[in-house]
């Protein structure tokens, strides 16, 4: 639904041909004027999503704490060391400005001149939408992009598509180094790693899928999504070409180890048993289980799998919950507030990228 509703806000607001003509500036602005007037529906149903996912977020914490025991929980987190916490949040943060240089690497390559200061606070604005399935919501950030630099919808999408993909490429690699010590979910981790190298591989075999969109291009009801999604494949098949594969890939490995360390980080800070190599596979695999699931942000079926595996590790229920609380504190719902605070920002920001340019 939020894919839906980026096209139509973009296609809605902004002009078919990016040519410009003497009456260019005034369109422009007209159009700007127009995007100003729906920003508050745009904002409403931002904020509409966040809310019900965080009403959903609470009732699932909230029974997951009643079925522990609650003053071993909250005490555990009157305990924990602040200096800690902060570690684990810069180190989170940090990683998301390596992603959003990635971002940025990526609009260049599909010949898009965005500045990049810009280019990452579109990307920490598409958090707002994290808790959606797969993550989508995040392409909202394509609607900025459209509005201010005239970049394809369809291209940011693209980029969103393979994004994803080189997270989970990364989480997959690095949960490879640490598999023998599960030696119980070794099956179930390949049969994800193979699900996710599928995806990847289908994403590149243009000569299969290019038809099959082309045909249904042709039905009158699907005609419109066929278009779209086949722009949606090629233009991010343009960015799985082997240099900028490893490019994306090695930006993806530094970030998102950063994440697997704030774990290890947490669990020493709750003085919980464990091995850095074992916290990596615990948030690695989680990662993959909550975004094959297609959960709203992974929501539910990410804490699942990491109590599961605090299980295996000998780590009770009651004693691991507050280290799965609070790393999905830091990594799920501080992105949230984060990019709630940037969209709120861009969407009431008078400034249109196009009308300051100077190209007739």
């Amino acid at each position: 639904m939020e894919d839906a509703f980026i096209f139509r806000i973009a296609d809605k607001n902004m002009p078919k041909n990016m040519e410009r003509s003497p009456n260019a500036l005034s369109e422009s602005a007209c159009q700007h004027e127009t995007f100003q007037n729906d920003s508050q529906y745009s904002l409403n149903r931002i904020l509409s999503s966040i809310f019900i996912f965080s009403l959903v977020g609470v009732a699932l914490y909230a029974f997951a704490t009643l079925a522990s025991d609650r003053q071993q929980t909250f005490h555990a987190f009157s305990l924990f060391p602040l200096w800690h916490l902060g570690l684990v949040l810069s180190l989170v943060t940090v990683g998301w400005f390596i992603r959003g240089w990635r971002f940025h690497y990526y609009l260049m390559k599909v010949e898009e001149t965005v500045p990049f200061i810009y280019a990452n606070m579109t990307f920490l604005a598409g958090f707002a939408l994290t808790g959606t399935p797969g993550k989508v919501g995040e392409a909202m950030k394509g609607v900025f992009l459209k509005r201010d630099y005239g970049v394809s919808v369809t291209r940011v999408v693209g980029i969103v598509v393979v994004e994803r993909l080189m997270d989970l490429f990364a989480v997959l690699l690095l949960g490879s180094f640490s598999l023998m010590i599960f030696e119980g979910w070794r099956n179930l981790f390949l049969a994800l790693a193979g699900v996710v190298i599928a995806s990847g591989i289908f994403l590149c075999m243009e000569n299969i899928y290019r038809p099959v969109l082309e045909w249904m291009s042709r039905l009158p009801i699907v005609s419109w999504i066929a278009l779209k999604v086949l722009r949606i494949l090629v233009s991010a098949k343009d960015l799985m070409k082997p240099r900028i594969f490893i490019v994306g890939l090695f930006v993806s490995v530094i970030a998102w180890g950063m994440e697997s360390v704030s774990l290890y980080i947490v669990m020493k800070g709750f003085e919980l048993p464990g091995s850095l190599s074992e916290a990596n596979f615990v948030y690695c695999f989680s990662t993959i289980l909550g975004a094959i699931s297609m959960l709203p942000g992974g929501i539910g079926g990410t804490e699942a799998a990491m109590i599961a595996l605090f299980n295996y590790l000998g780590i009770s229920y009651s004693n691991g919950l507050p280290a799965v609380l609070l790393i999905r504190v830091c990594t799920l719902w501080y992105a949230i507030a984060v990019g709630v605070l940037l969209s709120v920002y861009l969407l009431c920001s008078k400034k249109a990228g196009l009308n300051s340019r100077s190209t007739p």
